[in-house]
């Protein structure tokens, strides 16, 4: 056995600098070079990456044409105008979409909104939509985490009567709208700590320099909307580093205050019971938010993040939680008839896997694809046919461009988009064999055999005798993890096994001691359970691992999480 699946990185160690950065911020070698690895040299950078300050952030109006967009807005409530803040349908766009209407009413302006159907209308503004918009009297419609490609629908909005101020975080494309303003940090330059907020961050920051430009000086009301920030930025998985790292911590910080009544149900019928992590919110409140815009409509989403109502908060809350139990249900019927037909079907010479199937619900396909993507190793199509049109979903891997991969095959498309991770398109299903066999050899061309080997970056190596629960400690103080901050995986090498077996519900999990003579070691390896036929006491191992502390008998232990475990050998 050489590893279960994965490459292993091991990142090179800085010793200058980690003894140094170490000597000054009274941290661990290891700390400091986890710190190095991110890219932070020296002291000042390391402290604002460990202690993130809001009063860090850059002066809101650094954003580019926030000063025009504010005009308009104060135009528009001079006038008594009626504006609509135009939204998406995931976390990033719901969240971004309850803070601007929330805080454009509490500017006293006439506030509406409008979310698209995921599946009738698609990403971003369409024609309809405007003629419906305009039939409603708006005047002035603000979008976010969209508008900055919709150079047609804002000149049929401008045609209506209607003006058009676009905040969004997405690439600029080579042809921009004619809006009365872009509020897009992408036109900043690459170093500018702004650059690369999510949707809701620009939304923020937006509200913030436009309080400034009004002379309203309520921070009180911009520290609530908090949570709506740390929400959308973390379910983005935009970089969580310099201002998103700050959004992040107070945004969790926020959240876990619960004083937004929508949010405080949820996580009761979402199960959160402890300190609202990362994890919580990955894995137990977006999902339920998204769950909405897959199986029904994002306004349910966005209604809880609004409602003032206790009664109308849990009524809402409950059909997220019923919405989401149903998204998982058709879920796991999809990935079950995926996975079957894929352990029959799959050609190991084919570098993407392309699928497709009648009548599966276009909202789950795309977690669908990660599923398979991580099963597989291999940048995965799933689309779903339904009354003669397919619906595509696209998920890629570390290093392979889906959305390069597809462009190659750009006009046989009826509606496309997307970027390298993950992409989304319809076709007409009498197209679906030929295109199948166009991103095959696409992939062929573009996609390398070295690409399909999984990575796993292994930031240090410990010694297992220095590893203690002072480390466990310290090491937290890099949370939140997520985005160009990943938790740590770390390499101990030459162990021998001390007992091993498969635990958990269907012996899924391997949980097991492992020494190397002079400490000995607990690991749990979540669904790893099939390591425990390689392991024997003969044989030395490194294992890679996370990290943490376990809670046994009223005591905390310091707990392996095993990332990859392999034959001892040197690097």
């Amino acid at each position: 056995m050489n590893s279960l699946t994965k490459r292993w990185e091991i990142l090179p160690p800085d010793f200058d600098l980690s003894s140094k950065l170490s000597k000054e911020l009274s941290v661990s070698h290891i700390t400091a070079q986890i710190l190095i690895n991110r890219g932070i040299t020296n002291a000042e950078q390391a402290k604002n990456f460990l202690s993130p300050k809001l009063t860090t952030l850059s002066d809101p109006l650094e954003l580019p044409q926030i000063k025009e967009a504010a005009k308009r807005l104060f135009e528009a409530k001079e006038k008594k105008e009626k504006v609509l803040v135009y939204g998406d349908y995931d976390v990033d766009g719901v969240t971004g979409t309850a803070l601007l209407v929330s805080a454009f009413r509490f500017l006293g302006l006439d506030t509406d909104y409008y979310i698209p159907h995921r599946y009738e209308e698609g990403y971003g503004m369409n024609p309809d939509a405007i003629k419906e918009i305009a039939e409603r009297g708006v005047k002035l419609i603000v979008t976010v985490d969209c508008g900055i490609s919709n150079v047609e629908e804002i000149a049929l909005a401008k045609k209506l009567g209607i003006d058009v101020i676009v905040t969004d975080h997405h690439n600029i494309p080579s042809e921009l709208p004619a809006a009365v303003a872009m509020v897009n940090p992408k036109f900043l330059k690459e170093d500018h700590p702004t650059r690369y907020l999510a949707g809701v961050g620009v939304a923020f920051k937006f509200v913030w320099g436009v309080f400034k430009l009004a002379g309203i000086k309520d921070s009180a009301f911009l520290m609530d909307l908090l949570d709506l920030v740390g929400l959308g930025t973390i379910s983005d998985i935009v970089p969580l580093t310099q201002e998103n790292r700050v959004f992040a911590v107070h945004g969790l910080s926020a959240l876990n205050k619960k004083k937004r009544i929508g949010l405080k149900y949820l996580m009761e019928v979402a199960g959160v019971k402890n300190k609202v992590s990362v994890h919580a919110v990955n894995f137990q409140i977006s999902p339920r938010l998204n769950a909405a815009g897959r199986i029904k409509h994002a306004e349910l989403a966005l209604k809880l993040l609004l409602t003032t109502n206790a009664n109308e908060a849990k009524e809402l809350a409950d059909k997220l939680n019923t919405t989401n139990l149903d998204r998982r249900g058709i879920g796991s019927s999809i990935q079950e008839e995926v996975f079957d037909r894929l352990t029959r079907d799959i050609k190991p010479e084919e570098k993407i896997i392309v699928l497709e199937g009648k009548d599966w619900h276009p909202g789950v396909i795309g977690i669908v694809a990660s599923q398979a993507t991580e099963r597989y190793y291999r940048p995965v199509v799933i689309i779903s046919v339904q009354d003669g049109v397919g619906r595509g979903s696209a998920r890629s891997i570390e290093g392979v461009n889906v959305f390069q991969i597809l462009d190659s095959c750009r006009d046989m498309f009826v509606d496309f988009g997307g970027h390298a991770g993950a992409a989304g398109f319809e076709i007409e299903t009498k197209k679906i064999p030929e295109l199948k066999q166009k991103l095959i050899e696409a992939a062929g061309k573009l996609v390398k055999d070295s690409d399909l080997a999984a990575k796993i970056k292994i930031e240090a190596e410990i010694i297992p005798k220095i590893i203690n629960l002072a480390m466990v400690r310290e090491l937290e103080s890099l949370d939140p993890h997520g985005e160009d901050n990943p938790k740590p995986i770390f390499i101990s090498r030459n162990l021998k096994a001390q007992d091993w077996g498969r635990v958990g519900a269907n012996k899924k999990h391997l949980k097991g001691r492992f020494s190397d003579g002079s400490a000995t070691l607990d690991v749990i390896g979540f669904g790893m359970g099939d390591a425990a036929s390689y392991i024997n006491f003969d044989e030395e191992f490194d294992l890679a691992y996370n990290l943490q502390s376990n809670e046994w008998n009223g005591f905390d232990n310091v707990q392996l999480n095993l990332v990859d475990i392999r034959v001892a050998k040197s690097d």
